[in-house]
C-alpha cells in the first residue's frame, strides 16, 4: 500500500501496537488518519467490558507518540463508557481531535444488537445505569467542550470518514 497508496487509509484499533508502523504510516502523510479506541479513562469501567483489551495507560502513550511522529490520529471514545471528571484533560494531552461514538449510533443496529448482547446488564451490575442511554454521550461531548474546540470534536460516523482538502468532513 506505501507504494500504491490508496486514496485514504483510515486505521482504527485498540492496540498500543501501532506504533510499530509509524515509518510506514509516515508514508501516506494526510492520506491516513489512525484512530485509537479510548471509550473511557477508568481501568476498573474498562476491565468490565473489555478485560482483553489492551490497558488505558498504554493507548494514551501510544496515541502521545503518534502525535510526536507528527501523524493525524484521534482519540474514539467508542463505545462511551463511564469516565472521570479530568476525562477529556487526558485526552488533550495526547490528541487534538477526538470522536464520540456510543453503542446506539455505532452498533449498526440503532441499539438492537446492544441490546441482545446484554450490555446493560453490565451498566446495571456496575450501579452506572444512567449511562446506558441514548444521550449519554453528550455528557462526553460537553466535557471535551472544555478542552477541544468544537471542529476537534467529532460523533458518530463523522468521526471515521476522511477529511477533505479544506479539513471539513464530509456529510
Amino acid at each position: 500500500m506505501c507504494e500504491e497508496q490508496p486514496d485514504f487509509l483510515f486505521v482504527q484499533t485498540r492496540s498500543p501496537l501501532v506504533v510499530r508502523d509509524i515509518d510506514l504510516l509516515a508514508r501516506f502523510s494526510e492520506r491516513v488518519r489512525i484512530s485509537v479506541t479510548v471509550e473511557t479513562d477508568l481501568e476498573p469501567i474498562r476491565k468490565a467490558f473489555s478485560p482483553f483489551a489492551p490497558p488505558i495507560p498504554v493507548r494514551l502513550r501510544a496515541l502521545g507518540r503518534l502525535k510526536e511522529a507528527g501523524l493525524p490520529a484521534q482519540a474514539a471514545v467508542s463505545p462511551v463508557l463511564p469516565c472521570s471528571e479530568t476525562f477529556a484533560r487526558t485526552l488533550s494531552r495526547v490528541v487534538d481531535e477526538v470522536c464520540v461514538d456510543d453503542f446506539f449510533m455505532g452498533d449498526g443496529s440503532f441499539g438492537r444488537r446492544t441490546e441482545r448482547l446484554g450490555i446493560r446488564r453490565i451498566f446495571d451490575q456496575l450501579g452506572l445505569s444512567e449511562w446506558y442511554d441514548r444521550k449519554a454521550y453528550l455528557r462526553v461531548v460537553q466535557q471535551l467542550k472544555t478542552e477541544f474546540p468544537d471542529s476537534a470534536i467529532s460523533v458518530g460516523r463523522e468521526g471515521f470518514l476522511p477529511r477533505r482538502p479544506n479539513g471539513s468532513r464530509p456529510v
